[in-house]
């Protein structure tokens, strides 16, 4: 299911409302969250990247996140995406998991996600209507758009 979701059914990615990508000011970085641990939920064995709604926001806060990956194939989809999109511009899909003592409330959970360059409208959504009510997207797919800020690749 979370393959048909990342199906290149448009030529564009879907742009949630801000209206053409990226934009092309620098958005301050902070330090992040710390890197996330085997004894944290978000841990992917394959990495792990920090990422930010940098140039998706829509409440005036930039949101950091961890995102792990468990499935070296969705690793690789990551990276490669990263690669292509090195300004942001692509999307992670994956269940989305309420945490209340998470500072966004929620994280995704990394035995089920996946990243491309196109993605189902129906599917998308941003970082900051997931943290404004968490428990509405329990579950999912669900697709943001992010800004990579930090990759780490886990030790087997």
């Amino acid at each position: 299911m979370l393959r048909s979701i990342l199906i290149t059914v448009f030529t564009s990615v879907l742009l949630l409302s801000c209206g053409g990508g990226p934009t092309t000011q620098p958005c301050p970085y902070t330090e992040g969250p710390p890197v996330p641990t085997s004894a944290d939920p978000w841990y992917g064995v394959a990495g792990n990247v920090l990422v930010s709604d940098c140039g998706y926001d829509t409440d005036g806060i930039i949101d950091y996140l961890w995102v792990g990956f468990s499935s070296n194939t969705n690793w690789q989809e990551l990276l490669n995406m990263n690669t292509l999109h090195p300004a942001g511009g692509f999307a992670i899909c994956g269940q989305v998991v309420v945490l209340p003592s998470q500072p966004l409330g929620f994280y995704f959970n990394p035995d089920a996600m996946g990243a491309g360059d196109a993605i189902v409208q129906e599917a998308g959504t941003s970082i900051d209507q997931i943290k404004s009510n968490p428990a509405k997207f329990a579950g999912g797919p669900w697709c943001v758009q992010v800004k990579v800020e930090q990759v780490v690749a886990s030790s087997y």
